[in-house]
């Protein structure tokens, strides 16, 4: 049975900053920070809803910050000692996407430098890693853009089952698609020693949907879309499979308002976790992250 997937004609991409001070003339901080032709792309943009810059005082602000997450608890006291949140957001025509919020998250960044600020990606919930926003090139899906990670405890190895029970500890959730147009998606009662396996069929996944989200309108997919090594490749900004074995089918299942779970095949006799253990290739049971591949681009794409 297929899916619909429901493809808006905009979307908002929305970042803060938390900082103690403002700001001066944002324009001319963002055409220092970013490379042609992305300060270019950003100017243009700047001041209409392609790019909008709002300042509130912290106790004020419309944004609530506390829930938000980063590898470094510094940030998290910043955020909570910051005298002012800066929003930067972005209203995107679908047929600008992906470069749209790239851009607009380089923006962020820039601030941020600017001021010492914390940048914050509002539809992830996450502290933005230190960067410059000056080194980044392509879009990749992989830079920081899907929300999805295996949980802290998963770090040390700890399973949360009781002895003699099975394990399903695992459960996976994107945050951040629906601003490319695509559903969000999950997989969920993953046994612990597939976590890594799980997570990247989600990434791989949502790498084989984002092409849809810049055609707008009403689309009717298969339920059971072939992953491939290309795409699994693409969503680190590689062009080299990463296996060169038959595609993996995966099951998409409606779980929601703009959501999609991810499932074993109809046809595959066992659960999901079997699926998981005896039809994945060993690229996807064995990268848990890699640097992304942020090739320099002579033009910007999609806008």
């Amino acid at each position: 049975m297929p899916v619909t997937i429901t493809v808006p004609e905009e979307t908002t991409a929305r970042f803060v900053v938390a900082a103690d001070r403002a700001p001066g003339d944002v324009a001319a901080v963002i055409r220092r920070a970013l490379p042609e032709p992305y300060a270019k792309a950003a100017a243009e943009r700047l001041g209409t809803p392609g790019l909008m810059i709002t300042i509130h005082p912290a106790d004020s602000a419309p944004w609530r910050l506390h829930r938000a997450v980063g590898v470094d608890a510094a940030d998290g006291e910043a955020i909570e000692r910051a005298d002012r949140h800066i929003g930067v957001t972005s209203v995107l025509r679908v047929d600008d996407l992906p470069t749209a919020p790239h851009i607009v998250r380089a923006a962020a960044l820039a601030i941020a430098e600017e001021v010492c600020g914390v940048p914050v990606d509002l539809d992830t919930d996450q502290i933005l890693p230190a960067s410059r926003p000056g080194d980044f090139g392509d879009f990749v899906l992989a830079d920081g853009w899907l929300g999805a990670s295996l949980p802290p405890y998963r770090a040390g190895g700890r399973c949360e089952a009781d002895d003699g029970e099975d394990c399903t500890c695992v459960r996976l959730r994107s945050r951040g698609l629906r601003r490319f147009g695509i559903p969000e998606l999950e997989i969920t009662g993953v046994a612990c020693p597939q976590d890594v396996a799980a997570l990247n069929v989600l990434r791989t996944t949502a790498q084989r949907l984002l092409p849809l989200g810049r055609h707008p309108g009403r689309h009717t997919v298969t339920s059971e879309p072939a992953l491939t090594g290309t795409d699994f490749a693409e969503f680190w900004g590689g062009r080299r499979p990463m296996w060169d074995g038959d595609p993996v089918t995966v099951r998409l299942v409606e779980a929601g308002p703009g959501r999609l779970a991810i499932e074993q095949p109809a046809d595959f006799p066992g659960t999901l976790n079997d699926w998981l253990w005896d039809e994945l290739p060993s690229a996807l049971h064995q990268v848990l992250s890699r640097e992304p591949d942020r090739t320099p681009a002579a033009s910007v794409p999609g806008g």
